[in-house]
Order: C-alpha cells, then sequence, then structure tokens
C-alpha cells in the first residue's frame, strides 16, 4: 500500500522506512537523528504512553542524512498529522536554522530537543534535556531505594563533551551548583579546555557527567558519510577511532581490526585513570544504548556509583509529550492534569 502524500514527504527525506500500517490514520510524532532507528528507546516509550492514554498517534524514528535536515523540515510543516517531533545527536544545534522560532531558554542553550508544531504550520524549538537530568539525578527514581544524589550544590562537576546536549546540561547545573564548579572538557578547545586535560580535572570533581558520544551503541556517520563505532570506548579517555566506507565488506571485523591498539590505548588510560579518582565521585552518563557504557562499567568497578541515561531520557520526554508536543491534545481531551503526568510517567519506565 503507497504511503498518503505528506507521510511520502518525509520518507523521501529519510532512509528508513516507514509502516503504512502502523501509522494509518493517526496523527504523527518522531525523532530526528542520524540512525534513531537502530538504538532509540523513545519510540517504545512513547508509543507505550500512547496505548495507555487511548490517543490515535504514532511516534516514528526518522534516520536523516545531514544534508537533507531542510528537506524534512519543510515536511514536517506541510502535514497537518505531524504534531511536533524529537530531535536527538547529532542534530540538536544543526537543526536550529531551519525552524521558526525558538523558546527562550533553547536560545540560552543554542541546542534544542523538541519541536512542536503549531496550527498554522510554525516549527518551535525547545530544550527539555537539562531539566530531565535534574530530575533523575536528585529525585527518587522508580525502583530505586534513594536518589542518585541527594543536592548539587556546592559541588565540582566536570562535563565531558559540548554538543546540544551538554549546552543544555551546563545551563540548568550551573543553576543547581551555586557555589559549586563546572568544568566542561571537549575535544575541541574552542567550547572547553582539552580533552588531555580530564585526568587533571576527574580527581578533583563530586560528579563526573558524559555528554559526549563515546561509548553510545550503534553506527555513527562522519560527515563525510563515512562509518564508525564508539562503544568501545570511553569518555575518560582520548579516542579516535577509524572510520571506513559504508560499502566497506566485513565492516565490523575490519573495523575493530583497524581500531583495535586505540581501543586499548582509551581503555588503558581510563581505568588508570579511574582508579585516581575519589570513591565518592559519581559517574553519570547521557547514554542509555548500552546500559552500561565502558565509561561507567570502570567507575562501577572501580568503586564509583553510577547512573546511565535511562531517568533522564524518560525524564524529559514525559516533559515533551506532557508539556509540549501533546499539550493541546491532551488539553481538548480533558487529559492536561498530574494524574496523567503520573500515568505517562510510570508507562514511559514499565516500556523501557
Amino acid at each position: 500500500m503507497s504511503l498518503p502524500k505528506d507521510i511520502a514527504r518525509i520518507q523521501a527525506c529519510i532512509s528508513n522506512s516507514l509502516d503504512h500500517d502502523s501509522i494509518g490514520n493517526k496523527q504523527i510524532t518522531g525523532v530526528i537523528g542520524d540512525t534513531p532507528s537502530t538504538y532509540s528507546k523513545s519510540p517504545a516509550l512513547w508509543n507505550g504512553a500512547f496505548r495507555a492514554l487511548r490517543l490515535g498517534i504514532a511516534y516514528l524514528p526518522f534516520d536523516v542524512h545531514e544534508s537533507r535536515l531542510p528537506t524534512l523540515a519543510r515536511a514536517l510543516r506541510e502535514s497537518d498529522r505531524v504534531m511536533g517531533v524529537s530531535v536527538t545527536v547529532p542534530y540538536k544545534t544543526k537543526i536550529m536554522e531551519h525552524l521558526d522560532e525558538l523558546d527562550a531558554k533553547a536560545k540560552q542553550i543554542k541546542a534544542v530537543n523538541t519541536i512542536v508544531r503549531t496550527g498554522d504550520g510554525r516549527l518551535v524549538g525547545y530544550n527539555t534535556d537539562g531539566k530531565g537530568l535534574l530530575e533523575s539525578i536528585l529525585r527518587t527514581q522508580p525502583g530505586q531505594a534513594r536518589p542518585f544524589m541527594e543536592t548539587l550544590s556546592g559541588i565540582d562537576v566536570l562535563l565531558i563533551g559540548a554538543g546540544g546536549a551538554a549546552r543544555s546540561v551546563a545551563f540548568y547545573l550551573a543553576e543547581a551548583l551555586k557555589k559549586g564548579g563546572l568544568i566542561i572538557c571537549n575535544r575541541t578547545p574552542r567550547s572547553a579546555i582539552e580533552e588531555d586535560e580530564i585526568g587533571r580535572w576527574a580527581p578533583k570533581a563530586g560528579l563526573i557527567l558524559n555528554c559526549s558520544t563515546k561509548g553510545q551503541g550503534g553506527i555513527r556517520k562522519t560527515t563525510d558519510g563515512k562509518i564508525m563505532i564508539l562503544e568501545p570506548y570511553s569518555a575518560l579517555a582520548p579516542a579516535n577511532p577509524v572510520a571506513l566506507e559504508e560499502s566497506e565488506p566485513e565492516f565490523h571485523r575490519n573495523w575493530l581490526r583497524a581500531s583495535l591498539a586505540d581501543i586499548e590505548a582509551n581503555n588503558r588510560a581510563s581505568w588508570n585513570l579511574a582508579l585516581s579518582i575519589p570513591r565518592e565521585t559519581g559517574f553519570c552518563d547521557l547514554i542509555y544504548h548500552p546500559e552500561e557504557t565502558v565509561f561507567l562499567r570502570h567507575g562501577r568497578l572501580s568503586g564509583h556509583r553510577s547512573l546511565n541515561g535511562k531517568g533522564m531520557l524518560i525524564a524529559q520526554a514525559a516533559d515533551a509529550l506532557f508539556d509540549k508536543i501533546c499539550r493541546e491534545h491532551l488539553h481538548k481531551a480533558g487529559l492536561d492534569n498530574p494524574s496523567t503526568y503520573q500515568r505517562v510517567l510510570e508507562t514511559m519506565y514499565q516500556s523501557w
């Protein structure tokens, strides 16, 4: 069965295939990224919440190359069925130039993770990442006996990475830390201190937070169209993974052979640094796939508390659904109340 014209325009912009049977006549939400269809938990979380609330809405992954972002933004504007979308790495900053308006906080953060399509077809950008992180760190989550940390006030935080998610997190952390310090470390000193200085700052921090993509599962595409893997790497040490052509025969085996020495050097440096960091320091990663990154595993096995990105993803997703993308829809259905929000949150945890 052929796709409706508005969905066909979206399909023409992305590399994964949309299933007409699962879409039907439903309204549309989704997630924009390079390859979210291969790893993102968001479709399971959002669709679980929609089923629980008996809403005729579908949440879909949109795998899009950077060059197709303008065309995809236009296709989203033109479809009356589109309510809005989430934005994941690596497009949280790159998508901004294709939007019609930015929320005040998104302007300050200079990154977007949520886009709402208004009734007149305008695309408005928001950012709920930082709020979601604080919720996951400071509030007791389902299945936990206590919060990961009681307070952030007065501690020093080492933040690794300076992309869109890192900017949002840094903005909210700066308010929560009060008299504490925030040290941002990145590969390029334009945005932060250099990556090589992690070893200097990590032993002084009360919390180490990975906002980079080092350790993330799945295939990563480079700007020149090549692909690589970041999952074997720790965020605590430099990494220089090899990028190969997508058509490379036996890609995984050939990539591992070419990158093995670099992986070993990265892991060895990470182990040594983890052992030098005081046990009281918490290890937190925004990544949730895999559930335990190399960074978190090195932290746990060297005696540190560790927290992955599951709680943050769910908290920011619940906020984006309830207060942003589906806000008007829930209001019309008489579902814009605290009990609905709590149900969304609980259902998302159950759908994980």
